[in-house]
């Protein structure tokens, strides 16, 4: 299946390959060649950086031919000091740094490790997987370029010569293979070489290096800054990104170095001087690494004494965050709580006269309903008493005692009269009993109000008193761990302190710097002095450590210096690319190889190259017409560009398919 990246990136290509005065020569072979493949679905984003071509390539401008500097780089942000710190401190680890540091007798400022450290990539994590395999360097200077281009030939060599070491005798690290399609013995096209050689170990060809400039002056210019030190280290790099300069380069340095080893016996001198570099260089790595070691375990203790310190900084501040939190609770309750207890108290005064007043109502309403009812039982008792007491006496009583009858009458109409003044005074005791109890009533009504209100008063007492009790368990809790934790920074504060004497101690009187957020601090800062001064350091690093990483870089090129004049299988190899490139002749005439033999052996010749020459250097235009018989992707382990952003889109293509990584500057 296309995907819509793909039709883009082939799209692109094309483009470039059907615009009018554009893409020229070898660069139009690349892009043929790149473009054929992308088209047939040969290319795998999975091999070096194919991916990354295919990225750039996506974003090419058709018209313009440009495409946006590819690659990343660390950046820190000063709104993000504690990041810094934690990203800074994990790419300057020892594990992240390269063992090998070029002999410059110079410190190397912070920032340049950083990016020979995302360069040289020796881990996969965060933020190296982030980063990938192109890391983009802002480097304005060609002093400053040509110093971190020997950092990353200082790590190569150093990585290389640890590989290289491996082996009792330089040629095994070789196998042979016959060419095809040769005219002289088995298929040879000379008598001498008659094979051709791959490395063994394919992690060998990771440290091969080619510098890439888009001029020849900036080429030049960054050439004669690498090999001032030659004097020191030995070939460093050459330019071949010139006939010219290819002849020179072959005429003073690859013949005379061919025709040594082919005419030397090896094992008389050449593989004992191997032997010594090799265990001169083992013995040095055993120092770097032990110091390595080491110091990597104060610098890993000094980042868990950091984490120790901020966490129970952190602690403590939660702890008494907490604290303020529950202390302003307790007081907020508190205050809350005295005008309720005043309420209380008036609502339950009021309660108290509420009930006064419904006992003295409630008694007057009874007295009233007894006497409502004392009426009631005098009229209905008066007037049965009186019916009774008027019939109790006849008529002859009334003849013949009328004494007697008179005075019963008289006791009849005084209870009648009793009566009937109970029942005039009986609607009046009904009526007061009735405004009473209906008084009462409302008045209970109250009593209900004021018991919901002492009540409600009450619930919110009780959650005021519950806050302030919970807030007085939690201040007694969190005081007691934040006297724990200051306890524990004062442990850490003694670690720290004892692990800054194992620094010193460790350093000698080479007093340098931790990465700690004070370094950080004066990195970000708005202060120009400070900044300058933390750029210009590198933190973790001491001297005596960085003398030795120099002592061990130096005896990684004599290693590879040795190794290159014990080794027929590369002196070979480099035979047989003078003899494709033209200049090796037979009988003053060109040797021609064919096409099949030039691609198939080729691409491992110039991955041999690097064990005699580190770095070569071309122009960006001129790649292609070097290796125009490299078919295979990943040829050098590390591309650098000098100038990537003055580079045409289609001058890049070619170089970034023959790269595994890649450092492009950008001014």
């Amino acid at each position: 299946m296309v995907t819509e990246e793909k039709r883009n990136a082939d799209q692109n290509v094309k483009a470039l390959l059907e615009k009018e005065n554009g893409a020229k020569g070898a660069v139009l072979e690349d892009l043929r060649f790149i473009s054929e493949n992308m088209e047939k679905g040969k290319f795998s984003k999975r091999e070096f950086l194919c991916g990354e071509l295919y990225d750039y390539i996506e974003r090419i401008d058709p018209e313009g031919k440009k495409a946006p500097i590819f690659g990343r780089n660390v950046t820190v942000s000063a709104e993000f000091p504690d990041a810094a710190f934690v990203l800074l401190n994990q790419v300057l680890s020892y594990e992240n740094a390269p063992l090998g540091k070029w002999p410059t007798k110079k410190e190397t400022p912070v920032w340049r490790q950083v990016n020979v450290n995302l360069s040289a990539a020796k881990s996969s994590d965060t933020p190296f997987e982030e980063i990938g395999s192109v890391v983009a360097v802002k480097e304005a200077k060609a002093e400053e370029k040509a110093a971190l281009l020997r950092e990353l030939l200082a790590s190569n060599l150093v990585e290389r010569a640890s590989l290289l070491a491996k082996y009792d005798k330089p040629d095994d690290a070789f196998e042979g293979f016959d060419f095809y399609h040769g005219a002289e013995k088995n298929h040879a096209y000379a008598e001498y070489p008659a094979k051709w050689h791959r490395l063994r170990n394919e992690k060998l060809c990771d440290f091969s290096a080619m510098l890439t400039a888009q001029d020849q002056k900036t080429l030049d210019q960054l050439v004669k800054l690498l090999t001032q030190d030659d004097k020191t280290m030995g070939r460093t790099v050459c330019d071949l990104g010139s006939d010219k300069a290819r002849k020179d380069f072959y005429d003073k340095v690859l013949l005379p170095y061919v025709k040594a080893v082919r005419d030397a016996d090896l094992t008389k001198d050449r593989i004992p001087a191997f032997t010594k570099a090799k265990e001169a260089y083992l013995a040095q790595e055993k120092v770097v690494t032990d110091l390595q070691a080491s110091l990597s375990k104060l610098q890993k203790a000094f980042l868990k004494n950091d984490r120790d310190e901020k966490l129970q900084n952190k602690n403590l501040r939660a702890a008494q965050a907490e604290i303020e939190h529950a202390q302003k609770d307790k007081e907020l309750a508190e205050m809350a709580r005295k005008p309720l207890q005043e309420e209380q108290t008036a609502v339950e005064k009021e309660m108290n006269d509420l009930l006064d007043q419904m006992d003295e109502i409630g008694a007057a309403a009874q007295k009233a309903k007894n006497e409502w009812n004392r009426y009631n039982d005098t009229v209905r008792t008066g007037f049965d008493q009186e019916r009774e007491l008027r019939a109790s006496v006849g008529g002859m009583t009334k003849l013949l005692n009328k004494k007697k009858y008179e005075a019963v009458m008289e006791q009849a109409d005084k209870l009648q009269q009793e009566a009937i003044e109970a029942q005039e005074k009986a609607p009046a005791a009904e009526k007061k009993m009735k405004e009473l109890a209906a008084q009462y009533d409302e008045l209970a009504q109250v009593k209900d109000k004021i018991q919901a209100k002492i009540e409600n008063i009450n619930d919110k007492l009780s959650n005021f008193n519950k806050t302030v009790v919970n807030a007085n368990a939690i201040l007694t809790r969190r005081n007691e761990e934040v006297e724990q934790i200051k306890f524990s920074l004062e442990s850490v504060a003694k670690e720290k302190a004892s692990l800054l004497e194992s620094w010193k101690k460790e350093q000698g009187d080479d007093q340098r710097v931790l990465l700690d957020m004070d370094f950080i601090a004066d990195l970000l800062s708005k202060d120009a002095k400070k900044v300058e001064k933390r750029e210009a350091q590198n933190p973790w690093i001491s001297k005596k450590y960085a003398q030795e990483q120099e002592k061990l870089c130096t005896l990684a090129a004599d290693l590879h210096k040795a190794f290159a004049e014990a080794s027929g299988c590369l002196a070979a190899n480099l035979a047989t690319l003078a003899q494709v490139l033209g200049y090796w002749k037979k009988d003053d005439q060109k040797i021609e190889f064919d096409m099949a033999d030039r691609e198939e052996a080729l691409p491992f010749i110039w991955q041999s190259f690097s064990l005699f020459m580190p770095m070569l250097a071309v122009t960006l235009p001129s790649v292609g017409e070097l290796f125009a018989d490299v078919k295979k992707p990943g040829l050098m382990g590390l591309l650098t560009v000098a100038d990537a952003d003055k580079a045409p889109a289609e001058n890049m293509i070619g170089a970034i398919y023959r790269g595994r990584k890649a450092v492009v500057f950008e001014d």
